[in-house]
């Protein structure tokens, strides 16, 4: 797709379909009048000489002079006829708002594909169906079939929405928190232009400085891709919201981690893989874009400092700060004195800090603590959240000593030694008042004490992520993958390097005694069966097998036993592993995800795996610290370090583990969809995998 820069910078715009009858038409006029370009509308509908005032022509083709857009809003089944007689008139460039196409049942899908055909065929471009347009203010046009907040404000955040409808209430965010949109597109059923489209124009847009989207589906992974590398090389922050969080079973034959790892956590670990921050709600998406627009490179660390006017505030923000993993450290001694000289009787020099109610006596109070905790920077602070601030009164706006104040927040917030987060203690609509006023001082004020501090959070993740991107770009081609091995499992797993206990696989239960012996009492027998993923529900594992003699017992028993509960799998040997003392237990899986391609999955293994649901997913490459990460992130991480006197493991130990199944990976890629280790079990320096599934490509694991 080409650069859609005068796609959405139109001078004429048809708009087929139209009435007086149809609130769609009345609010994209509404849209076009409040804007500040004029844009020529010519309506088109046969059964009518106006609407609205404006003339109506019969077809495009009757248009007095060329159309730059066309604004589609007929009958779902007229959508492919007007397209096609707009193209034959010269149009190139279409919106298509109709819905009732690839959303709904055959026939709408193959007017969907048909939609797409006529715009490779004819060179046209088109946007939808099922859209409701696409705003931009940093050139003053709206062409948007829905209604528009009245304070929406020209800024650095460009907006992509795979729904229509939310880009109605993102807007509304956006206006009622004062943060500036540089171009909003809505993007529906994407039967030409796609997300990745928009997302990529927006990259290299100039007054773009930060990427808000929210996604349903990707639909052009590689092109996504390719523009998080743009961005992330442009210095542009992109923040996503991924919907779909409920859980989407994979269709893997894998034991656990098809159950563990749906599409939502495939798409975020993706998403992130690339340096895009996600969230969770539509509130943080704006408020997080808002923010990274005003601080590009995002925060430089998860030390706060905190200066507020309320006691209360501070609990709030110390409670949440714990749950996001955000610290506030123990301010420096010579901050500590220098703050104890200004604050009134019964002030502590904290972090938090609460200047108390004093500051109603001494406005500037909050000022020179702010400036105290700025002298802790580097040493001891990345940023100073200034959770101080107080919206006037409309009447109250315009008062020199409130425009002062104000200014001076402008001042804090152009600081260079730290980046300062102005804050108010609860969520807000500013009203044109306020917005005139934060918009005249040039201010980026973070809307209470929830949504703010996510948005700090997502800052600080979209700058590591961004960094871990750009570090797993700088190295990929050092990565030294190994040579093409035999296709033997067990000598695959030797030349990745994965850790597991002395082992044979023999061919009937009668074989398996000598086994035994060789591998070492006590042992564990399991069946060998390509078809079968549970082996213990099958009956196709024993454990603890003191003898040969024994071992050899329980496999003639297992053999009767599997065949009675899975007669339809074949079973072509018995595996004979040298039995290990329990240790921790831990999962760590390789699955190909269709869109992102390969995701690492580790956490809590053994068969309360899936009970647990205790796992950390990222998008490969991965390195040594990634895993380390990872590791440190699960739930049950305590118990690695040993957990009321349970003995614990090496972290390194754990890590270089994961790593070998990564390079397993690496060598049955091309033949395997899935590889799954569950447990590992370890203790001390010693990890070892005790069971091992692969999904090979077209046969059953």
């Amino acid at each position: 797709m080409s650069a859609l820069k005068e796609f959405f910078s139109p001078d004429r715009l048809a708009i087929v379909g139209a009435s007086e009858s149809s609130g769609w038409t009345r609010m994209l006029l509404d849209g076009i009048e409040a804007a500040a370009k004029p844009v020529e509308v010519i309506m088109v509908n046969p059964r009518r000489d106006s609407v609205h005032g404006h003339p109506c022509v019969a077809r495009v083709a009757d248009a007095p002079g060329p159309v730059d857009v066309a604004f589609v809003q007929v009958a779902p089944d007229r959508v492919l006829a007007s397209v096609e007689e707009a193209l034959d008139a010269g149009v190139r460039d279409f919106v298509v708002l109709s819905s009732g196409l690839g959303e709904t049942g055959e026939a709408g899908k193959l007017a969907e594909a048909r939609l797409a055909e006529l715009m490779a065929d004819r060179g046209g471009r088109l946007l939808g169906p099922n859209v409701s347009g696409f705003v931009n203010p940093a050139e003053g046009i709206n062409l948007f079939g829905l209604p528009l907040p009245a304070q929406l404000r020209a800024g650095g955040v460009g907006l992509v929405m795979q729904s229509g409808g939310l880009a109605t209430h993102a807007l509304s965010l956006s206006a009622q928190w004062g943060i500036g949109i540089s171009r909003m597109v809505t993007t529906g059923n994407e039967a030409a232009i796609t997300a990745s489209d928009v997302f990529a124009d927006l990259v290299e847009d100039p007054s773009t400085t930060a990427i808000a989207i929210f996604l349903e589906s990707v639909r052009d992974p590689a092109l996504f891709a390719d523009a998080a590398t743009r961005a992330r090389q442009l210095g542009k922050p992109v923040v996503a919201l991924q919907a779909g969080r409920s859980e989407i079973g994979r269709s893997s034959a894998l034991a656990h981690t098809g159950a563990l790892v749906g599409d939502h956590a495939a798409s975020v670990a993706g998403l992130e893989g690339l340096g895009v921050v996600c969230v969770d709600t539509l509130e943080e998406l704006i408020a997080s874009a808002g923010l990274l627009a005003r601080f590009p490179e995002g925060l430089p660390g998860r030390r706060l400092g905190v200066v507020a006017a309320s006691g209360g505030a501070c609990e709030l923000i110390a409670d949440l700060s714990a749950d996001l993993g955000l610290e506030l450290p123990e301010l420096p001694a010579a901050v500590v004195q220098a703050l104890s000289a200004q604050l009134p009787a019964g002030g502590a020099a904290t972090n938090p800090l609460d200047v108390t109610g004093f500051v109603v006596k001494d406005g500037s109070l909050v000022f020179t603590a702010a400036d105290a905790f700025l002298d802790a920077v580097p040493e001891a602070l990345d940023a100073l959240i200034f959770q101080s601030v107080t919206l006037p009164t409309d009447e109250a706006a315009r008062l020199p000593e409130v425009v002062e104040r104000f200014r001076a927040l402008a001042r804090l917030q152009a600081d260079g030694r730290a980046p300062v987060l102005l804050q108010t203690a609860a969520t807000y609509a500013l009203t044109p008042a306020q917005a005139a006023l934060v918009a005249e001082v040039g201010i980026v004020l973070l809307p209470g004490v929830n949504i703010g501090l996510r948005a700090v959070s997502a800052s600080v993740r979209s700058r590591e992520l961004r960094a871990r991107a750009q570090r797993h770009a700088e190295s990929v081609d050092q990565v030294t993958r190994l040579a093409p091995g035999p296709t033997a499992l067990p000598d695959l797993m030797r030349q990745a390097g994965v850790p597991a206990p002395p082992r044979e696989v023999v061919a009937t239960p009668d074989e398996v005694a000598g086994a035994a012996s060789r591998v070492g009492c006590p042992v564990v027998v399991k069946v060998v069966s390509e078809e079968i993923a549970h082996k213990t529900e099958a009956g196709g594992v024993a454990l603890g097998l003191p003898t040969p003699e024994m071992a050899a017992d329980a496999a003639r028993t297992m053999a009767s036993t599997v065949a009675q509960r899975r007669p339809d799998a074949a079973v072509t040997g018995y595996e004979v592993v040298a039995m290990r003392e329990p240790g921790v237990e831990l999962l760590a899986a390789v699955v190909a995800d269709p869109v992102w391609g390969p995701m690492l999955t580790v956490g809590a293994g053994g068969v309360l795996s899936e009970l647990h649901a205790d796992v950390a997913t990222r998008s490969l490459p991965v390195d040594a610290r990634d895993v380390g990460e990872m590791l440190a992130g699960l739930r049950t991480a305590p118990l690695l370090d040993g957990y009321r006197g349970m003995p614990g493991v090496e972290r390194t130990a754990c890590v270089e583990a994961v790593l070998s199944v990564v390079r397993l990976w690496e060598l049955v890629a091309d033949e395997a969809v899935a590889i799954e280790v569950n447990p590992f079990s370890g203790i001390g320096d010693r990890v070892e995998a005790l069971d091992l599934l692969v999904e090979w490509r077209g046969r059953p694991s």
